[in-house]
């Protein structure tokens, strides 16, 4: 699962993706209007562009339905509802709001699909390592064994009677983590309001969620550079409407121990960073929520995972695109006609 480069206490939501400007660039190569607004939420800025069809009255809904589901995942603010179901459902079961309800069952079937390669009781192996914090380390063998007893999505249990959710954890010690999942469930609210109130175009950008919304101009698609790893500039292009775009690295954050690098995307499944040699994956899915699970699973499962998470209802229409470390890039079909590559790039079709 992902954890975010600042230093300090960190909330949840940059656990998600990596930022805009870190990994997605050129969405905005036309000039952003003056009536696009940012605001700092997620620990992040956040910015909404609406090209037409802006009002104060309208951006004032947009962010405080984003400020919303911050109050409800940000689990370093104990008034947060995350915090008080990390801190009670193992007593006893807790009813939680529809937004975490949505929010948890999406990630639950997400755990389930991925075979727990994505997993959202991750958050006591990520506060383990650290690896966003002044001090990351490599933990004692000891250490993760008393973790990893309790990292297993399995021990959350999710029910709901008489239209009244509850989440109950099996054991002590289990903590909910939705870093790879809440910002695109925030894309996607965001997204509900702007077709809500017919916006015809807009660029939604929360941290490393990317929303691109309508078409840019009759002719024109919206573009998206998708980072280059290794150096500056993009490895690629995508021209896109109507969809979000999430990216997944570990080159982005890392602590170094005798020589070794160590990624800020674990396995839940051997505690340890991933070792692969994939190094991005850029998911495009009209779902934020799916796009952002989506990377963090392919990323932690490889190449091979593609054609099974495309059998699935949960991705509705994804593509993927994956940068390894010999700088092949793979594709999925599907992006083909929208992915513009340099010339002397190796691309590999799935």
């Amino acid at each position: 699962m992902k954890a975010h480069k600042s230093r300090g206490r960190t909330p949840i939501f940059l656990v998600s993706a990596i930022f805009f400007a870190c990994t997605l660039s050129g969405c905005f190569q036309k000039r952003a209007s003056a009536s696009a607004q940012s605001q700092f939420i997620f620990n992040t800025i956040c910015q909404v562009n609406l090209y037409e069809d802006s009002t104060d009255e309208l951006y004032s809904i947009i962010f405080s339905r984003l400020r919303q589901i911050e109050n409800i995942f940000n689990s370093h603010s104990p008034s947060s509802e995350i915090s008080r179901v990390n801190e009670n459902a193992a007593e006893s079961a807790v009813e939680v709001s529809e937004d975490f309800f949505i929010v948890l069952k999406t990630a639950l079937n997400f755990c389930t699909l991925s075979g727990g390669a994505f997993d959202v009781t991750v958050g006591p192996l990520v506060k383990l390592w650290n690896v966003t914090g002044e001090n990351p380390r490599v933990p004692s063998d000891e250490e993760l064994k008393r973790v990893m007893s309790i990292v297993g999505y399995k021990n959350v249990i999710l029910s709901e009677n008489e239209g009244k959710p509850t989440v109950r954890f099996a054991r002590k010690g289990v903590q909910l983590d939705f870093g790879a999942i809440a910002k695109g469930f925030a894309a996607d609210e965001v997204e509900k309001i702007l077709r809500e109130k017919k916006v015809r175009r807009a660029v939604i950008s929360l941290g490393g969620n990317v929303y691109v919304h309508g078409k840019k101009s009759r002719s024109e698609k919206w573009s998206c550079g998708i980072r280059n790893p290794f150096g500056e500039g993009n490895a690629a292009t995508l021209f896109l409407n109507d969809t979000s775009i999430v990216t997944s690295g570990g080159y982005e954050r890392f602590f170094e121990k005798d020589g070794e690098l160590y990624s800020h995307i674990l396995n839940p499944a051997t505690g340890f960073p991933v070792r692969t040699d994939i190094v991005s994956v850029t998911i495009v899915c009209p779902n934020s929520m799916a796009a952002d699970a989506l990377s963090t699973s392919i990323f932690v499962s490889g190449l091979e995972s593609i054609a099974q998470f495309a059998q699935s209802s949960l991705c509705p229409d994804f593509g993927c695109i994956v940068i390894d470390k010999d700088g092949t890039i793979y594709a999925t079909r599907n992006v083909e006609g929208a992915l513009l590559f340099p010339k002397e790039k190796k691309i590999e079709w799935l």
